[in-house]
Protein backbone atom coordinates (compact mmCIF):
# COMPACT_ATOMS: atom_id res chain seq x y z
CA UNK A 1 0.00 0.00 0.00
CA UNK A 2 1.41 3.54 -0.91
CA UNK A 3 1.29 6.27 1.66
CA UNK A 4 -1.04 9.45 1.23
CA UNK A 5 1.31 11.57 0.80
CA UNK A 6 3.18 9.89 -1.79
CA UNK A 7 -0.58 8.92 -3.94
CA UNK A 8 -1.14 12.88 -3.18
CA UNK A 9 1.83 14.00 -4.86
CA UNK A 10 1.60 11.32 -7.93
CA UNK A 11 -1.34 12.26 -8.79
CA UNK A 12 -0.53 16.17 -8.59
CA UNK A 13 2.75 15.49 -10.71
CA UNK A 14 0.35 13.41 -12.92
CA UNK A 15 -2.25 16.50 -13.21
CA UNK A 16 0.85 18.59 -14.22
CA UNK A 17 1.01 16.18 -17.05
CA UNK A 18 4.83 14.76 -15.93
CA UNK A 19 5.54 11.33 -18.38
CA UNK A 20 5.20 8.47 -16.50
CA UNK A 21 9.01 7.86 -16.27
CA UNK A 22 9.61 11.52 -14.58
CA UNK A 23 7.39 10.57 -12.14
CA UNK A 24 8.26 7.05 -11.01
CA UNK A 25 12.01 9.01 -10.93
CA UNK A 26 10.72 11.81 -8.66
CA UNK A 27 9.00 8.90 -6.72
CA UNK A 28 11.86 7.40 -5.86
CA UNK A 29 14.08 9.96 -5.12
CA UNK A 30 11.64 11.47 -2.56
CA UNK A 31 11.47 7.86 -0.70
CA UNK A 32 15.59 8.60 -1.14
CA UNK A 33 14.87 11.62 0.69
CA UNK A 34 12.24 9.99 3.07
CA UNK A 35 14.92 7.72 4.58
CA UNK A 36 17.42 10.46 4.51
CA UNK A 37 15.84 11.90 7.51
CA UNK A 38 14.48 8.42 9.05
CA UNK A 39 10.71 9.29 8.08
CA UNK A 40 8.20 7.27 7.16
CA UNK A 41 6.37 8.03 4.13
CA UNK A 42 2.94 7.11 5.89
CA UNK A 43 3.56 10.06 8.60
CA UNK A 44 4.49 13.91 7.49
CA UNK A 45 6.52 14.95 9.98
CA UNK A 46 8.44 18.44 10.50
CA UNK A 47 11.99 16.73 9.74
CA UNK A 48 10.48 16.55 6.27
CA UNK A 49 10.67 20.09 5.96
CA UNK A 50 13.87 21.39 7.97
CA UNK A 51 16.07 22.99 6.13
CA UNK A 52 18.62 21.60 8.39
CA UNK A 53 17.87 17.82 6.69
CA UNK A 54 17.49 19.57 3.62
CA UNK A 55 20.97 21.10 3.29
CA UNK A 56 22.55 17.91 4.38
CA UNK A 57 20.77 15.86 2.20
CA UNK A 58 22.20 18.04 -0.86
CA UNK A 59 25.59 17.78 0.85
CA UNK A 60 25.36 13.72 1.13
CA UNK A 61 24.09 13.34 -2.78
CA UNK A 62 25.99 16.02 -4.82
CA UNK A 63 28.53 14.06 -6.09
CA UNK A 64 25.65 11.73 -7.51
CA UNK A 65 25.27 11.90 -11.19
CA UNK A 66 21.72 11.77 -10.38
CA UNK A 67 21.93 15.69 -8.33
CA UNK A 68 20.41 17.30 -11.31
CA UNK A 69 17.34 15.21 -10.99
CA UNK A 70 17.19 14.59 -7.33
CA UNK A 71 16.91 18.85 -6.72
CA UNK A 72 14.68 18.67 -9.84
CA UNK A 73 12.30 15.99 -7.64
CA UNK A 74 12.88 17.83 -4.39
CA UNK A 75 11.97 21.01 -6.15
CA UNK A 76 8.77 19.87 -7.33
CA UNK A 77 7.66 17.95 -4.12
CA UNK A 78 8.42 21.14 -2.13
CA UNK A 79 6.18 22.81 -4.81
CA UNK A 80 3.40 20.40 -4.14
CA UNK A 81 3.94 20.94 -0.17
CA UNK A 82 2.97 24.61 -0.45
CA UNK A 83 -0.23 23.94 -3.16
CA UNK A 84 -1.30 21.72 -0.54
CA UNK A 85 -0.37 23.99 2.58
CA UNK A 86 1.67 21.27 4.32
CA UNK A 87 4.06 24.47 4.42
CA UNK A 88 4.03 27.65 4.35
CA UNK A 89 7.27 28.62 3.47
CA UNK A 90 9.34 26.45 1.15
CA UNK A 91 12.96 25.93 2.52
CA UNK A 92 14.15 24.33 -0.95
CA UNK A 93 15.83 27.14 -2.16
CA UNK A 94 17.45 28.20 1.30
CA UNK A 95 18.98 24.97 1.63
CA UNK A 96 20.42 24.86 -1.34
CA UNK A 97 22.37 27.88 -0.78
CA UNK A 98 25.40 27.17 0.71
CA UNK A 99 27.29 30.79 2.34
CA UNK A 100 30.85 30.85 1.00
CA UNK A 101 33.42 31.25 3.76
CA UNK A 102 35.43 34.56 3.74
CA UNK A 103 39.11 34.61 4.45
CA UNK A 104 39.81 37.94 6.28
CA UNK A 105 43.22 37.91 4.32
CA UNK A 106 41.99 37.35 1.08
CA UNK A 107 39.76 40.43 1.52
CA UNK A 108 42.77 42.58 2.92
CA UNK A 109 44.79 41.45 -0.21
CA UNK A 110 41.77 42.45 -2.81
CA UNK A 111 42.14 46.03 -1.01
CA UNK A 112 45.66 46.04 -0.94
CA UNK A 113 45.72 45.42 -4.40
CA UNK A 114 42.60 48.00 -4.88
CA UNK A 115 45.20 50.60 -2.80
CA UNK A 116 47.90 49.45 -5.30
CA UNK A 117 45.46 50.06 -8.67
CA UNK A 118 44.55 53.64 -7.16
CA UNK A 119 48.90 54.55 -6.86
CA UNK A 120 48.45 55.02 -3.16
CA UNK A 121 52.41 55.04 -1.85
CA UNK A 122 53.81 51.58 -0.73
CA UNK A 123 54.14 53.64 3.12
CA UNK A 124 50.62 53.92 3.15
CA UNK A 125 49.45 50.89 1.83
CA UNK A 126 51.71 49.47 4.40
CA UNK A 127 49.94 51.61 6.95
CA UNK A 128 46.79 50.54 5.93
CA UNK A 129 46.73 47.34 6.18
CA UNK A 130 48.88 47.44 9.50
CA UNK A 131 45.77 49.48 10.92
CA UNK A 132 43.09 46.98 9.17
CA UNK A 133 45.15 43.91 11.02
CA UNK A 134 45.57 45.83 14.28
CA UNK A 135 41.81 46.72 14.64
CA UNK A 136 41.21 42.81 13.78
CA UNK A 137 43.27 42.00 16.49
CA UNK A 138 41.60 44.70 18.83
CA UNK A 139 37.92 43.19 17.64
CA UNK A 140 38.96 39.49 18.13
CA UNK A 141 39.98 40.05 21.64
CA UNK A 142 36.99 42.31 22.73
CA UNK A 143 34.62 39.49 21.52
CA UNK A 144 36.36 37.56 23.57
CA UNK A 145 34.45 37.38 27.21
CA UNK A 146 36.47 38.91 29.83
CA UNK A 147 37.90 36.76 32.64
CA UNK A 148 37.50 37.90 36.42
CA UNK A 149 40.04 37.57 38.88
CA UNK A 150 38.13 35.49 41.98
CA UNK A 151 41.53 35.79 44.23
CA UNK A 152 40.24 38.76 45.56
Amino acid sequence: MTAPIIVSYQNWLKSKSYSEATIRNYLADLKKYFLFTNSNVDQVTDKIFDQDNLSSYFQNINQDSNYKRFLASLSKFFQFALDQHLISVNPFSKALKVEPEIDLEDVIKLYQQQLETKNFSLSTIRNYINDIHQFINWAQNESRPVKEDVTK
